[in-house]
């Protein structure tokens, strides 16, 4: 029997028009459902499935779907970051990823590194998709984590979901769904918004930061890897102009062997000559 559990989120008709005429979003929500058929349990957990009406539960999946879609970059970025980090910084500090880096992407790297290992299943969206939507709403770095996601969407280059050259669409419309929810929630209230959305945008800077940080040092470690390259080859090139001069130095005291041998032989008969010459002088 239904007790009638919905999603905390309401997206406007004119959004919803715009997902599902979204090829990039169309794709995406394709590997979603893909990814539900291969699972060995039901898509809904056992609650869920008989809590939910089958509107409610396409509902879920859509929201799910956009919460997927919102969290990749971050994940993405986070993971360029600690392989990062695990390059510039010496063994000793392996285990203090957040050092490579300075300023607000320090601190916003350590609160992405604390978020998605708390919140590794949930970010992951590999569970019951209710689950995943009504867990936004369980904790205030939940919250912060989708708004920061809301609030970089479509600013982290590279990092979105893979759809090929399709751009997916703006999801600064969840941002304002997120807002209404957290303020006609029993628990949050209207009250708790303007705290949560400034720390949100505070954590955006530090994040932006924290991607600026990581061109930076993927260029200049990408730079020395090309200097010691270079080395290596003007190495490699003096080594082998090196083992070049060996044979030709033996062969040129051969020749000069050779030379030696030849003038010692001219001034031989040069001398007969002389000598021969000498002779007939004195006889006439």
């Amino acid at each position: 029997m239904s007790i009638g559990i919905v999603s905390p989120f309401q997206i406007p008709r004119k959004h919803l028009a715009d997902l599902a005429n979204n090829n990039a979003f169309t794709a995406v929500r394709e590997h979603l459902r893909r990814q539900e058929l291969g699972m060995d349990a039901p898509s809904f957990c056992s609650h869920h499935r008989h809590a939910c009406s089958h509107e409610d539960q396409e509902s879920f999946r859509l929201h799910r779907d956009i919460i997927h879609t919102l969290l990749v970059p971050l994940f993405l970025l986070h993971t360029q970051a600690s392989r990062i980090a695990t390059g510039v910084l010496p063994s000793s500090r392996a285990s203090e990823p957040e050092r490579a880096f300075r300023g607000e992407a320090r601190s916003a790297y350590a609160w992405l590194h604390c978020i998605l290992s708390e919140e590794h299943d949930w970010y992951l969206t590999e569970r019951c998709p209710a689950c995943i939507v009504l867990h936004v709403m369980h904790s205030e770095p939940t919250i912060r984590f989708i708004a920061v996601a809301c609030l970089l969407s479509g600013h982290l280059q590279g990092h979105d979901v893979p759809v090929g050259k399709r751009r997916l669409p703006s999801f600064d419309f969840w941002l304002e769904t997120l807002e209404t929810a957290v303020r006609e929630d029993t628990f949050w209230g209207d009250d708790f918004w303007p705290e949560i959305e400034y720390r949100a945008c505070s954590l955006t800077d530090g994040v932006k930061q924290l991607a600026l940080q990581c061109l930076e040092l993927q260029s200049t470690a990408e730079q020395q890897e090309f200097e010691q390259s270079q080395q290596q080859v003007h190495t490699i090139k003096q080594t082998n102009c090196a083992w070049k001069q060996v044979p030709v130095a033996a062969e040129d005291q051969k020749r000069l062997k050779i030379n030696n041998c030849f003038m010692q032989s001219r001034r031989h008969q040069r001398f007969h000559v002389r000598s021969v010459d000498s002779r007939r002088r004195n006889m006439t």
